[in-house]
């Protein structure tokens, strides 16, 4: 499991800022990050060999790619956020250190990373024409996992001096996305976007005094906080406030929902579209008895217009299209109109100037005896760590990277916490300890990154295109299997070239 900070490290930091000042207080004048690296000097170390054995100075090209503006290896310094500075700091030790500078290209741009995206086309045109000139890339995730079966990639697991098994990679990526022992593209202290692009829900603690509703952490802890007790608490709030006939951004709702949702739920509930087996290969697991029963239930929460305002659709007129901003989403929890608000914890950073109270939760389970809560990684929004396989240098480009994660736990990781868990992102330290449980119960899902079937897209879309979850499961199985069967014969052909 990615390293994290402990909570009563967090929720120490939490109690020295409040009882220092009675003000809230901005991340730049919080706990500096050489203090907050102390935290974390416990656990897994690198096993690098001498560096001197190695030639490693030099530029360390890296591209940047995906549909979100994420670059964890560009800063100058002079931005004055925690976050900047850890970044700057760790590039700045690697060249002081190894004398290994790093550079990048950033093509980020939105809606640009959808399998054959600008990521995509970049390191297969590399590879296809032998002359690489980038030593590791992050990308956007649908382009990844497309580089991986089309066998564009380096395995990690084979990649000299990255040891996979530390801390300072993510345990739950090895786990959900390695395919006949063979891991193209993964996740860890080396980069932010994994953190930022997992789903979560934002609550109102005003409305749930104002309700007279259960306390939702409380819930948590006595393992309560279940679908059936989330609906019932979304279905107590909804009011046409202009009494224009029309449940819209203009009321009061239970709950702000998007698209992304339909797919995060089922991660919610321990499930996946697709599931790599004890023998290592891909398999679809998203029908079931259960699975059908989740989306009835869901689908009847989220099909209640009076109570759920999904802000990327128009129920009126059936249709898909954003009907709301983020910001006007901000402004209704701000005005006590929202008490619940599915996204990704990026959005944080978006509602850090409320006035309102808020805190963070985990998804709910779908029922009691489920054993762990779910927390799905967004394809669309996150970019995972991979390598060309004709990179020029395989093994100083494992040491970089090593070292890179590494540093990443001692920097990047604990500055994005404080960010998050302090000064005007958080309110209390309920929150630090909800993090915390949705940062270990993360969830990649192989059949949503390779898009098998669309079964992504038309559960999207299942408001709208009048399909059950067993109609869109039968009509789009065919194409589904088909595609597996590509990829998991891709994989063993690579697995048995290397042994």
């Amino acid at each position: 499991m990615k390293r994290r900070l402990m909570l009563c490290a967090a929720c120490l930091a939490v109690c020295l800022l409040f009882s220092a000042c009675g003000e809230k207080k901005t991340p730049e004048t919080t706990t500096a990050a050489s203090e907050i690296a102390a935290i974390t000097e416990d656990g897994d170390t690198p096993d690098l060999p001498d560096a001197a054995t190695l030639d490693l100075a030099g530029d360390f090209h890296f591209l940047v790619a995906g549909n979100w503006a994420w670059n964890d290896y560009a800063a100058d310094g002079e931005d004055g956020t925690v976050v900047d500075s850890a970044i700057y700091r760790r590039n700045r030790y690697m060249r002081d250190t190894y004398g290994v500078n790093i550079t990048n290209k950033d093509v980020v741009a939105y809606s640009s990373a959808m399998g054959s995206g600008t990521g995509f086309t970049e390191l297969y045109t590399n590879y296809m024409s032998g002359n690489n000139v980038y030593d590791a890339a992050m990308i956007g995730t649908y382009d990844a996992a497309n580089l991986a079966y089309q066998g564009v990639l380096q395995d990690l697991n084979d990649t000299p001096h990255i040891d996979l098994d530390k801390d300072y990679w993510d345990q739950r990526a090895n786990a959900d996305l390695s395919v006949a022992g063979r891991m193209y593209y993964t996740t860890g202290d080396i980069s932010l976007s994994d953190n930022r692009s997992t789903h979560a829900l934002i609550f109102n603690k005003e409305m749930i005094k104002m309700y007279g509703l259960d306390d939702p952490y409380e819930l948590v802890r006595n393992n309560g906080w279940t679908l059936e007790k989330f609906a019932s608490m979304v279905k107590a709030v909804g009011e046409d406030l202009n009494q224009d006939g029309v449940y819209n951004k203009e009321d009061c709702m239970g709950l702000l929902s998007a698209v992304d949702n339909n797919i995060a739920i089922l991660a919610a509930a321990g499930e996946k579209i697709a599931s790599v087996n004890a023998d290592g290969e891909i398999e679809l697991t998203l029908y079931s008895e259960r699975t059908v029963n989740l989306y009835d239930d869901y689908l009847a929460l989220v099909g209640d217009h009076s109570h759920t305002f999904n802000w990327q659709m128009n129920y009126q007129t059936g249709t898909y299209g954003n009907v709301a901003t983020t910001a006007e989403l901000a402004d209704m929890l701000n005005s006590n109109r929202a008490l619940f608000y599915f996204h990704m914890l990026f959005i944080i950073d978006e509602l850090r100037d409320l006035e309102t109270d808020f805190g963070i939760l985990p998804y709910p389970k779908y029922e009691a005896s489920q054993a762990d809560y779910g927390h799905l990684v967004s394809a669309w929004h996150s970019e995972f760590l991979c390598v060309p396989k004709n990179v020029n240098d395989l093994s100083r480009t494992g040491f970089v990277l090593e070292m890179l994660a590494y540093q990443g736990k001692k920097l990047l990781t604990p500055a994005y916490y404080e960010k998050t868990l302090v000064g005007q992102y958080t309110r209390d330290e309920e929150s630090a300890e909800m993090l915390d449980l949705i940062f270990a119960t993360r969830t990649y899902d192989v059949g949503y990154y390779y898009n098998l079937g669309t079964y992504k897209e038309q559960i999207g879309k299942i408001l709208v295109n009048n399909m059950s979850l067993t109609v869109i499961y039968d009509t789009y199985f065919n194409s589904a299997e088909k595609k597996l069967t590509a990829i998991n014969a891709m994989f063993k052909e690579g697995a048995e070239a290397a042994s």
